[in-house]
């Protein structure tokens, strides 16, 4: 018995002097998982894609997230800062339809926040506006 003529499975397949399929193409699916369905990911095939790291993912937007910190700050801060989460929610909410990012969720908790601040401040002022009003007009 010669080199890769083994009768037990193991050395060179018969056909095409062991060269491989005929055409380069091995139908087995060479070293790959069987039926194309292999480790995806760095370095893993797919068989949409090719080789290679997967498409980065889109990062939040900044001023999204900052509208959010601004409109939770603004619960305590006398609605100062909400005006500033309202004015970037509404800037990153723009931002997000054109580019596509991440963190419109935050864009509208921010503005949510923010515009209940300006309102709960306002409600706060209009009360100690009335309040002194009503002073005012019982002492004269």
């Amino acid at each position: 018995m010669s080199y890769g003529n083994h009768s037990d499975g193991y050395g060179q397949p018969p056909g095409n002097g062991g060269h491989g399929s005929p055409g380069g193409y091995d139908p087995s699916g060479g070293y790959g998982s069987p039926g194309g369905y292999g480790a995806k990911g760095y370095g893993g095939y797919d068989p949409y894609r090719g080789y290679g790291a997967p498409p980065p993912t889109r990062g939040n937007n900044g001023m999204a997230v900052a509208a959010l910190i601004m409109g939770i700050a603004g619960l305590f801060l006398c609605g100062l800062t909400s005006i500033v989460g309202v004015v970037l929610g509404h800037i990153s909410m723009g931002q997000i339809r054109r580019t596509g990012e991440e963190g419109r969720s935050m864009a509208i908790a921010g503005l949510v926040l923010s515009y209940f601040g300006v309102l709960c401040w306002l409600g706060v002022a209009l009360l100690i506006w009335l309040i002194g009003v009503g002073t005012f007009a019982v002492s004269a």
